[in-house]
This record gives C-alpha cells, structure tokens and sequence, in this order.
C-alpha cells in the first residue's frame, strides 16, 4: 500500500499567476503539444473547455482571488499530478521534491490557463492523467495513490522511453510533455536555482575577467580571422 501523504494545493493563486507569466517569458515549451492523429479530432467532452478570457498585458496580482479563470483539475488529477511529479524529481539530498515546491499547483495553473498554448496542452494532461489511472486500475486493481510504491514506478517507468507499441504513444506524449513542464516549473524556483548553481542577480563586488584559458581560445580565435 502507499505510504505517501495526499497532496493539498499550497501556491496561492497570486504566486501561481506570477509563476505562469514567468514561465512563459522563459519559454517554458518543449516536449509534445498534441497527442498524435488528434490534431482535428472532436473535442474530448471530458476536458473541460477554456470558461473565462485572459488577463491582458498582466495579471491582477493585487487582488489575486479575482483571477480570470478558475483552476480545473480536480482534487484526484492533483494528487495523480503530484505523484507523477514527485517521480520525477523526488526529494534529494540537496534539493526539495517536485511537490515541495508546489508544481503541482503550477500544472493545474498551467492548464488551466485559456491562452493557445495551454488550450494545447489540457487535453495532453488530462488525457494522459486519466490513462495513467485507467492503467493502475486494469494492472493493479487501485488508484495511483494506493498502489504499491513498486507498482506505480513501474507504470511511470514504462513511459519514460518511446514506445515501439502504437497504442502507447500517446501516453508516451503526454509524459514528455508533463516532464517538460514539471522540470521546467521547478527550475524557475529559488531552491531549483540553487540545486543548479544558477547565481544570477546577484550583485558582484568586482569583475574578475576572463580566465587564461579563455583569453588564449580568444587570441586564437581572432588570429584566424586575421585580427
């Protein structure tokens, strides 16, 4: 059985939105925006279509509870989100797990959002969340949650490498765009940041100048172009 604590959402709506308009001026994309053979299909009655329109040039960060859209996944697509995120980048030695963070709460932001991008990407997401449930109940009987930390790894897993199998690929899909998003989430963090020694804005007090070995690639550099 599991051994897991349920996730609760823990990002307010003003750091989710803050945390959205920022991923997006990084360009937070990568991995697949469609399930394959889908482009035109019908739309999935399932997924809920976008209720409400964008914020404009910026959201209203100061009164946060009037966001534009309401966050759609359910409280089981959550905690199915923060298990997969969580099997992603789990809790290390140096560096907080995924849930920590809140990603979880970013993806159902992120989703959640009516801009094209997002519109692309909800059906891939929920999609893909209610095969991997689909999935553990035909193997084993259970929710994600309540399967075995051994089962449920071994799911994910199974996802993790391109299929040779027709009828995986869109699953396949969906978790390399799930990844994309969760790693690129989590690295646009302080403790993200930190887990990968990116120490921009901060003030230095000098200027060291290029390295030796740099100056000597330069000069070389420049000789061949006769300068």
């Amino acid at each position: 059985m599991s051994e897991i604590t349920p996730y609760l959402p823990k990002v307010d709506r003003r750091t989710t939105l803050a945390w959205l308009g920022g991923a997006v001026s990084v360009g937070l994309v990568g991995g697949a925006t469609s399930l394959p053979g889908k482009a035109d299909a019908a739309p999935n009655p399932a997924v809920p279509p976008p209720t409400a329109g964008g914020y404009g040039t910026d959201p209203n960060l100061v009164h946060p509870a009037a966001a534009p859209w309401p966050r759609i996944m359910t409280p089981a697509q959550l905690q199915t989100t923060a298990l997969i995120c969580d099997f992603i980048l789990p809790a290390s030695a140096d560096a907080p797990a995924a849930t920590a963070l809140g990603v979880p709460d970013f993806l159902d932001e992120w989703i959640s959002a009516p801009y094209r991008e997002q519109v692309s990407d909800r059906p891939v997401i929920l999609g893909g969340l209610q095969w991997v449930e689909d999935e553990a109940q035909r193997r084993f009987g259970a929710d994600l949650f309540h399967a075995a930390a051994a089962d449920r790894a071994a799911l994910l897993m199974g996802l993790t490498s391109r299929p040779t199998d027709p009828a995986m690929a869109a699953p396949y899909q969906f978790f390399r765009k799930f990844r994309s998003l969760t790693i690129g989430a989590y690295y646009t963090t302080k403790p993200g940041f930190k887990d990968i020694g990116y120490i921009g804005n901060v003030a230095l007090s000098h200027y060291p100048g290029p390295s030796d070995a740099v100056k000597v690639a330069l000069d070389s550099a420049l000789k061949k172009l006769g300068i």
